[in-house]
């Protein structure tokens, strides 16, 4: 499966409360460089969660509107840049959809926001 940056995959994530013992099955979204997504065994994702109380905070994208069917998810999700994982190719499970390009710009300024990097 040819995976690219702005990505929304379904994938099996660790569970921090079991030690990462546990998984469970989660969309996300791709944000490592594509370079990198070509050429290592793993990607970097941030966590994607129907939980939109927080969706007005600036290290969070709210996925709404007609962007919900281009992802492949099936309610308005947020992504959570300040939640990133990386996570093995095999991990994941199948490609949902991607984000619209204005949704991807918008994600770069949540993850600088995240990181500090403003």
């Amino acid at each position: 499966m040819k995976l690219s940056r702005g990505n929304i995959v379904l994938c099996k994530v660790p569970m921090p409360s079991s030690e990462l013992k546990e998984f469970k099955l989660r969309p996300a979204l791709i944000v490592s460089k594509d370079l990198n997504n070509k050429r290592l065994d793993d990607v970097i994702i941030a966590i994607c969660t129907s939980i939109i109380s927080r969706s007005q905070e600036p290290t969070q994208y709210l996925i709404e509107g007609d962007e919900i069917a281009q992802s492949g998810i099936n309610v308005p999700s947020v992504v959570k840049c300040e939640s990133l994982l990386t996570i093995s190719k095999y991990m994941i499970i199948k490609l949902l959809g991607t984000l619209s390009e204005d949704g991807i710009h918008k994600v770069n300024d949540c993850l600088k926001n995240a990181l500090e990097l403003e």
